[in-house]
Formats: structure tokens, sequence, C-alpha cells
């Protein structure tokens, strides 16, 4: 689906719409900003496919912000036969936050295009980014990213997959509240303007970068041709610390911003807080953070067996209840000890290696 004028007016009225296209002399060039640590296969496959991009070289740079790699990633950049500009910079193990700003201020180009390290670009990736700017002028472009064909298929990458397809067939594929950060474009001088990434927070820097955006009034589009395919790949473990994370960040991220947290979750891929359930694991967690991730970790054993046995059905109701369960944690948890671990969990999934 090609995003239009009309439709851009139609879901952000607002929204100043080009007058007339860009011409030919007003061409602009992007810069890919990579964040990695620790995974050097993964990001040696992503920058072969940035080799394959349509573009002219001469409109492509590529800047990966390491965050303190401690395996072959320097090595392999610095032996990697790029037919791009390819730089890199460090930012000492401060987080994905730290490693794309670090990224983005080492970039010269116009458009920062924000990809993650474990991403396969479609040749026409850097195109499809650049072409929605020059039609629509300064804008934050979404792009797409379905699940690599060999992708290992637990069910936390089930799960994943389910939640992007709902936000991407819903009527709000423009949604804001929802940017999905491996695979998104905007102008620098836009990043500049809002301060980058929240570097403070360990999950959901996406969401919250694409709220301060659409705060300037910057219209969010959908590009579904900047295209590429997820090699994604996460243990049960990192499912439940990434979860339970991701909850608490939603309460940081509410309190940024002065609104509940229902407010951030208004959404088609998001359920609401106020159902019995819900309500009964948030008390739980409060009651005992310690207990709860215990439970948590037997919730993790079924998805464990699902896994094994490749049964689908039950691969994906695990993982979905093992994520919801620790979002809820993170949430009751932050609620009660913001920006701290409670004394009691040291079992909790954020101090899971």
């Amino acid at each position: 689906m090609t995003a239009t004028p009309a439709r851009l007016a139609g879901r952000w009225p607002r929204a100043v719409l080009p007058s007339r296209p860009p011409s030919r002399e007003s061409r602009l060039r992007a810069c890919v900003c990579i964040p990695t640590r620790n995974r050097a296969d993964l990001l040696r496959l992503t920058l072969e496919s940035l080799n394959r991009q349509s573009v002219d070289r001469d409109r492509l740079q590529v800047v990966v912000g390491d965050d303190g790699s401690t395996d072959a990633t320097l090595s392999m950049l610095q032996a990697f036969a790029a037919g791009f500009e390819l730089r890199w910079t460090g930012s000492s193990g401060r987080g994905s936050g730290a490693a794309r700003n670090a990224a983005a201020r080492a970039a010269t180009h116009e458009v920062l295009i924000f990809l993650d390290d474990d991403q396969i670009a479609s040749p026409d990736l850097v195109a499809a980014h650049l072409e929605a700017h020059e039609r629509f002028g300064v804008v934050m472009v979404q792009g797409d990213y379905p699940l690599a064909r060999d992708c290992h298929r637990g069910g936390a990458s089930l799960v994943y997959e389910q939640a992007r397809v709902n936000w991407m067939t819903s009527t709000h594929g423009t949604d804001y509240r929802h940017l999905w950060g491996a695979n998104f474009s905007v102008r620098r001088t836009t990043w500049a303007e809002v301060g980058g990434f929240d570097e403070d927070l360990p999950r959901n820097q996406d969401q919250d970068f694409g709220l301060r955006v659409t705060d300037l009034g910057v219209p969010f589009i959908s590009s579904p041709q900047a295209l590429s395919h997820h090699l994604h790949r996460v243990s049960i473990a990192g499912l439940r610390r990434q979860s339970f994370e991701m909850g608490r960040c939603m309460v940081r991220i509410s309190r940024k911003r002065r609104v509940p947290v229902a407010v951030l979750l208004a959404s088609p891929i998001d359920r609401p807080l106020d159902r019995p359930l819900d309500r009964l694991v948030r008390r739980f967690w409060r009651w005992s953070p310690r207990c709860s991730a215990a439970l948590g970790w037997a919730v993790g054993g079924l998805l464990w067996a699902a896994d094994r046995l490749r049964l689908r059905p039950a691969q994906v109701v695990s993982a979905r209840l093992l994520r919801r369960f620790h979002f809820l944690g993170g949430i009751a948890v932050e609620s009660l000890y913001p920006g701290s671990t409670p004394k009691d969990a040291d079992s909790v999934p954020s101090n899971v290696a």
C-alpha cells in the first residue's frame, strides 16, 4: 500500500503536505544507522544485504553504532568489503539507545534509516525510504519487516510476528504509539530536534521516540515497500526479561508524558489493563515479585516444551501468556519501585542474563 497525500490528509488533518513533487536536483541521501552488540554474524548478513541496494552508492552511507561489543564485531567491520561508505563508532556499552544516537551523530546524509542488526534489507529498502521522504517532505516512515523464511520459529518469534501483522493490517497502521524501531526513517534534523533516543530506557526507546517526533507535528506514514526480513532470535529467558522491561518502560514513559499507561496502550495490538485477570496478576506481582518470577519460570517451562514439540498452537498460547504475565509484572513493579529493583527480586526477569 503506497502512501498518498489523500491518505495522509485523512489521518493527519493538520499535516502540511508538499504542494508538488521534489525536483530531481534535490535528491536526498540516506544514512543507515545500525546499533549492535556482540552479534557479528548477524551484522555481517545485514551489511551484505545493504551491498545489494538499488540506489546509487553516492546516496548511501552506513554507520554502525557499536554498544561495547567484545566478540568479532570490530574485526568483521575492518575486513568487510563495503560497496558504500561504511563507518562505525562506539557507545561504551550504554545500551541500544546510546548506540543509535552515536550512529546518528556520525551520519552526514539528510535521511536517517534506523535498521537493526538482524534485518536482511530488500534491494529497494533504501530507495523506498528516500522516495517517501522526497514525496511527502518531513515525515517519519515505518518500514515493514516480516520474519525471515529460515528464521527459528519458536513461540517467542511467532508471537512477535503476530503482533507485527496485526499492526500492519489494522486501520491504525500509522499509529505513532507503535513505531517499530527495527526499520524506520526520519530526517536528521528531526532526530536532532527531539534530542535523539532516550538513553535511560532499556526498552521501548522507539515508542518514546515516535511519540516525541509526533509531538512536533511530523506525519507518520507506512511504506511496506521499505522491506526487510527479520532474523529474530530470542531465548525464553530473553522473552521474560524483554517483556518485564517493556512493562517497566511503559510506566516510565507514562510518567514522562504525564498520561496513564492505558493511554499508551490504546491500540489494536494491546489489550486494556482493566480485565479482572490482569488486575489479579498485577496484585500478585506487587505482593511478591520473587514468587511471581518463580511462577514465570514455570510458564516458561510450558513454552520450552511446546517449542521442542513444535506444537504451534501451544507455542503461541504459552508465549503470549509468558509475555503478558511479565509485561504486567513490569508495570506493577515499576509502579511500586520507580527506577529500581525491589529487594526481594533477585529472580525478577530484569536480572536475568
